[in-house]
Order: C-alpha cells, then sequence, then structure tokens
C-alpha cells in the first residue's frame, strides 16, 4: 500500500530471497499471494515506478511457518521539488543554474551532496522529480542578465544575479532546509537581485614553464560550491581572464600535475570592482606524513601479530568541517628504494575533523598533529603549513560482547554504538550485528556508554547533541586493559529520543 494515502498500489513487485528468488505482481487491490515457500526467514525487495522503498527495513523481512499470517508491506510515493528563478519585479530569468543538495549523514556524520541540476527554462521555471523523502536544499546562480549579452558595443555584460540559497541565504550554512515527505511536491521560488558583475583577470606562475597538459580554473562560492562561470585560461602567456563574476565572495582555485606531482594554488577574492594582475603560483599539492607507533603488552615481540610497522594498522580520514568539502584520506606512497610511507595526500587547506580508526586487538591511545590532540579537537590545514600525523597505537584493549535484552522475531541488523565519556565525536565505535548480540575488541579502557540503535544509519552519532536525548536509554560500562565485559541492552528506536 502507500505509505502516506493507505491505498493499495497495483502492479508492484514484489521479489522474495531466500531458498533461490521468487516474484509476484500486485493485482489491483495490491494483493500478493507466493506459494510453497521453505519456513524461515525471507528478505522482500519491493519495486514501482514513482515510489521508493523507504519503509522500516524491519517490515521487508518476514519470518515464514505454519502461522504466518499475511504481511503488510508499503510503498513511499517520490516527490518534486519544483519552483521559478524571478528577478525583484517578479519577471522571469532564464538560464540561471540551479542546484539541489541533499543532506544525508555517513558514518555517523553530517554530509551535504550535490543531488541534480538544471537552467531555468525561458520563463525562470525549473523542477527536480522523483525524489525520496528527507532533507533537501535548493542553490541558484550565479548568472547574468542575458539580454546583456546581445550588446554589439559592449560584449562583456555589466550585470548579474549572485549565488543563493533558498530562500535567501548567501551560503549553505544559513539556508532552510525543504524537509521532503513522500509524494510531496514542493514549491520554491527564488528572488534574485541584480548586482554588478565585473572583469578578472591575471598570472599563472610556476617554477619553470608551465605544464603542457593544462591546466584547471574553478570559482567556488563560499559554500565550496564549484560555480558555472565561464573561464580562460591562456597557456602560451600563462594568463587567465573571467569576463563577468557577480559580486561576491570567491574562491579561485587552479590546479594541474607535473608527472606524478599534483599542482595547486588558490586565492580568495572579494569581488567589488574589477580585477587585474591576480597572481596565482602553483606549487606542489601537500603530503601530510603519518608516523605510527606500536606498543605491545609483549614486549619482547612488538609486532607478534603480524603486522608491519610499514603497514600499520589503522587509517586516518580528514573530513571537513566545510559543507561541501572533499574528504582526503591515508594511503602508502613509493619513498626512496621501495620503501613506503603512510600519507595523507593532496590535503586542501581548511579546517578537518580526523578520522582515526584501528583494527585488530590494536586502539588509538594517541593522535597527534603539531599542537593538535586529534582525538579531541578539529585540525586546521593551513596553505604552506603542514605538520604530520603521529599516532600510538596499543594492544592491551578491552573486549566488550553484548545482546539485547529483548529482541523480535525478525533478524534486522541493529548499530551497536560504543561512546567513550565523556561524550566526544571521535573514539566511537559503531558496528552493525544482528540481534542477537555482538563483540568489540580493541577498546581502549575507560568509561563508555552503550547503545544499540535500529535505524542508526539516520543519526548524526558523531555529534553529541544528537546522542544526549538518548543517553538515559544507554548502558554505562567501564572498561580496563585487557578486561572482558558483557552487556545486556534495551533496543532504542530512533527518533524516540527522551
Amino acid at each position: 500500500m502507500n505509505s502516506v494515502t493507505g491505498e493499495p498500489i497495483a502492479r508492484a513487485l514484489v521479489r522474495i530471497y531466500g531458498v533461490g528468488q521468487r516474484s509476484a505482481f500486485t493485482d489491483s487491490e495490491g494483493h500478493f499471494q507466493i506459494d510453497g515457500l521453505p519456513a524461515g526467514s525471507t528478505s522482500i525487495e519491493l519495486q514501482k515506478p514513482g515510489y521508493s522503498n523507504q519503509q522500516d527495513s524491519r517490515m521487508n523481512v518476514v519470518i515464514i511457518g505454519a502461522g504466518t499470517g499475511p504481511v503488510v508491506l508499503k510503498l513511499s510515493p517520490l516527490g518534486a521539488i519544483y519552483g521559478r528563478v524571478l528577478d525583484v519585479a517578479g519577471q522571469p530569468i532564464e538560464n540561471v543554474p540551479v542546484r539541489l543538495i541533499r543532506k544525508s549523514v555517513r558514518e555517523g556524520h553530517r554530509r551535504w551532496d550535490l543531488f541534480g541540476s538544471a537552467e531555468s527554462d525561458e520563463d525562470g521555471r525549473f523542477r527536480f522529480q522523483s525524489l525520496t523523502p528527507g532533507s533537501y536544499y535548493l542553490a541558484a546562480g550565479p548568472g547574468i542578465q542575458p539580454e546583456l549579452r546581445l550588446l554589439a558595443r559592449d560584449p562583456k555584460p555589466k550585470t548579474g544575479y549572485p549565488s543563493l540559497y533558498y530562500p535567501n541565504a548567501p551560503d549553505l550554512s544559513s539556508a532552510s532546509p525543504i524537509q521532503l515527505v513522500g509524494g510531496q511536491q514542493a514549491e520554491t521560488d527564488f528572488s534574485m537581485p541584480a548586482v554588478p558583475a565585473y572583469h578578472i583577470s591575471g598570472t599563472l606562475a610556476l617554477s619553470g614553464s608551465l605544464p603542457e597538459q593544462g591546466v584547471g580554473l574553478q570559482i567556488l562560492n563560499q559554500s565550496g560550491e564549484n560555480l558555472s562561470i565561464p573561464t580562460r585560461v591562456h597557456l602560451d602567456t600563462g594568463t587567465f581572464d573571467i569576463d563577468a563574476i557577480p559580486a561576491g565572495s570567491y574562491v579561485l582555485k587552479v590546479g594541474s600535475h607535473a608527472g606524478n606531482t599534483t599542482l595547486r594554488a588558490e586565492t580568495h577574492l572579494s569581488v567589488v570592482a574589477n580585477l587585474d594582475n591576480v597572481a596565482l603560483v602553483l606549487a606542489p599539492a601537500p603530503s601530510i606524513p603519518i608516523t605510527v607507533r606500536m606498543e605491545s603488552r609483549d614486549a619482547s615481540n612488538p609486532n607478534r601479530t603480524g603486522w608491519s610497522q610499514q603497514r600499520p594498522p589503522v587509517s586516518v580520514r580528514l573530513i571537513p568541517t566545510a559543507t561541501l568539502g572533499v574528504e582526503p584520506g591515508s594511503n602508502f606512497m613509493q619513498q626512496g628504494s621501495g620503501q613506503q610511507i603512510m600519507a595523507l595526500q593532496n590535503v586542501e587547506p581548511g579546517k578537518y575533523t580526523a578520522d582515526v580508526m584501528s583494527w585488530g586487538p590494536w586502539y588509538v591511545q594517541s593522535a597527534q598533529s603539531g599542537p593538535t590532540n586529534l582525538l579531541s579537537d578539529d585540525v586546521t590545514i593551513a596553505p604552506g603549513q603542514t605538520y604530520p600525523i603521529e599516532i600510538v597505537l596499543r594492544d592491551d584493549g578491552a573486549t566488550l560482547t553484548g545482546n539485547l535484552k529483548y529482541h523480535g522475531v525478525d533478524d534486522s541488523p541493529i548499530t551497536f554504538l560504543v561512546v567513550p565519556q565523556p561524550t566526544a565525536r571521535r573514539g566511537i565505535k559503531a558496528l552493525h550485528a544482528s540481534q542477537h548480540g555482538f563483540a568489540m575488541t580493541g577498546l581502549a579502557p575507560g568509561d563508555y556508554l552503550v547503545y544499540a540503535f535500529d535505524h542508526a544509519d539516520r543519526l548524526e552519532y558523531t555529534n553529541p547533541d544528537a546522542l544526549e536525548p538518548y543517553a538515559s536509554q544507554a548502558t554505562a560500562v567501564t572498561l580496563s586493559a585487557n578486561q572482558e565485559t558483557h552487556v545486556v541492552l534495551t533496543l532504542i528506536h530512533t527518533g524516540e529520543g527522551e
């Protein structure tokens, strides 16, 4: 049935998995029947154009037996976001870029992703359809007044429209989300003020000649979005120019390659007039080396588990605090005669949260980057200044096992969270397991709150404020070095925090 209206859905495909694959279509009343199934657990997949399977995942697992009755399955109708781009006089504006950005949660971190793009038509209209329920943001612009492109005496337009987020915000952090529910048709109109547009020109410099394979020039707004503003790069003269850019604040980035080396430069621009002689000096993008010291409880054999100091059991990821930043991750680089080092490559300047993850029996005792403790503070990467990351691993961690006090009849996965206290977004261990229990090794000695969530994929659990409403339903535990502890947990339903 339709999860919003409760009406039956005809001609929906119902496919089951288990011992082989079986399928059926629903009739005009939404009914289906599949006979001759063996007893046990089976997964059900639903498909119907115009709908999404966004319902509670526990409904998609059925235990088949003598007492199994009819099941009720729901599909959510897809929605749309549409509107018009108008000037302040209410007249339509054509060919303005419109972007749809979706807010999501990945591994407990809030992220924004470009979900779609379009241009306003001759009536200023745009439309994004087949959208699943969720939180969306809209951005429009920058654009240039189209009629000014036709002036023969002055081919460079002087007026344009800035980059705006719905309803009228200069950046994504201050924009209003569009909370789309199943089947909703949300109308969102932009009112774009005209602003002066200016010309920018400058030079590209590099020790030696510019790379022959080309140079990429990008213009980003305050939220880190790459904007559709035409640029020209002249490698023969080492110059660039931008015909028209609406007044505002931007980041100008240029990138290229010389062999295996990535070259990069950027500058922040406050555009309130024509800008000439903007200098961009390309330099090798920094790599941040990572050194790892492994301290074993077996002092006579520090590598007793078989891990090599050349390839330690740890990874580092930098999660940008900016809304639309890139997430660099650690890898191994060749250096010297066959030697490998661990490093973060091509890290752009900015502020980051470090996600330092170990595995096996090892836990992260400390992680430092210059003066910054990566286990408690964000790190700022400044242009031309990078500190190595120094990590200490230990293998005298605790082991924690657990199970639910009560569990349902199906085997839907549960997310178990082990959160260090006081609550912080670093050092949280997450494990997806069955309702029957879990086991985690390599936990640092200390105090923890342990949670069992039915849908943690919707929860920004690295944000202490998001976890706080559920703290009273968690189980407190104190772990000592080499200790084995068992906990019995109560299932927490996401969205039902006290």
